[in-house]
């Protein structure tokens, strides 16, 4: 079994620095928050009526964490778009945000083409590449960052960009309302706290190993449990799923009876900051899945504030779900089928 502990090691399986951007979380908020600062957006962006935001997979985090998050805060309709075009109602009082770290993703592109011709409100989140230019041959105001705190180059580890970039873009339009002391406070403890969430994540990634991890969570980190589901998969390589409380409760408890034998391992994210009927719900579920002989684990978050705990969660699930794959003696880096699965979508698409 590989040792987490073991650098040299660690290394032989990490040849694309996973581990190192899994630790650079906080810079990359400071430098996305900083750097959104300075975004202007023009006097008619302030007639909107909903928010779009187009990405896929790791893009699309950002719209994950602000639609729990700030679910008490927005106060116009906001849907995650994960697919080719736009929904029907998106018009000319629609603000689409366009997020692709890579700047070539077809989906979010795809969308990009569409809300310019429905004539919508347009703002992005990105990298580079086509969409970069999109934005830029356009003059739409939009957020283009140097990833230059992540080595991996992998979408999935610039979190810190996407989530707190779409966070950011969304407060320069006055549409969420986040401080600069709430982001100063955050990137704090995760500093602060990071020691401590590695080695918590050492522990529970071992318990996890050999095991379907299912995700339980609530209120403000249910968007983390996205997240965190999406990591185990590219991450670690490994099947996972998600559940929202109290809606689990109201079919899922039903469902850990069969089949027999099942390894299934429980992922409770607890919270002071839960609602107290919420809070005693998380206790009860915890006691059905013991009663049917399910295992789980739980973490109780540490920050005062949601913000703090949805990035604590955050550094958490990076470091969790790239301590089991080297459990697994896997590069987490590598994501062959996802590659195939492109690779002959595009071949696909030229042969028509």
């Amino acid at each position: 079994m590989v040792d987490l502990n073991n650098l040299e090691e660690i290394q032989k399986l990490d040849p694309k620095n996973v581990f190192g951007s899994t630790g650079m979380l906080s810079p990359q908020c400071e430098q996305i928050w900083n750097e959104g600062k300075s975004l202007s957006f023009p006097a008619n962006y302030k007639f909107i009526e909903n928010i779009v935001i187009a990405g896929m997979g790791g893009s699309a985090y950002g719209g994950h964490v602000v639609l729990s998050l700030f679910r008490n805060q927005l106060k116009i309709p906001f849907i995650i778009h994960s697919d080719y075009g736009l929904p029907q109602f998106v018009n000319e009082n629609s603000l689409v945000v366009l997020e692709s770290y890579s700047g070539s993703t077809e989906e979010s592109l795809s969308a990009g083409e569409e809300a310019k011709k429905r004539g919508a409100k347009i703002t992005g989140l990105t990298s580079g590449g086509k969409l970069a230019e999109f934005l830029k041959f356009n003059n739409y105001p939009s957020l283009i960052f140097d990833p230059k705190h992540n080595p991996s180059g992998q979408p999935r580890l610039a979190s810190g960009y996407m989530v707190l970039g779409t966070i950011a873009l969304l407060n320069q339009m006055r549409l969420l309302n986040v401080s600069d002391q709430e982001v100063s406070n955050t990137v704090e403890n995760l500093n602060k706290q990071q020691k401590n969430i590695m080695e918590k994540a050492k522990t529970l990634a071992q318990e996890i190993q050999g095991y379907i991890p299912v995700i339980f969570a609530a209120e403000h980190l249910v968007g983390n449990a996205h997240i965190l589901r999406n990591q185990f998969n590219e991450t670690s390589k490994s099947f996972s799923a998600f559940e929202d409380i109290p809606e689990l409760n109201h079919h899922l408890l039903e469902g850990l009876k069969n089949p027999l034998g099942k390894k299934l391992k429980m992922f409770f994210f607890e919270s002071n900051l839960y609602s107290e009927r919420v809070q005693k719900r998380m206790n009860l579920t915890k006691d059905v899945t013991a009663k049917n002989s399910v295992g789980y684990i739980s973490y109780k978050t540490i920050g005062n504030t949601p913000l703090c705990q949805a990035f604590e969660v955050l550094s958490l699930g990076g470091y969790i779900t790239v301590y089991l794959a080297f459990l697994y003696g896997l590069d987490p880096s590598l994501i062959p089928w996802v590659d195939y699965f492109k690779k002959q979508l595009a071949a696909s698409t030229h042969r028509v």
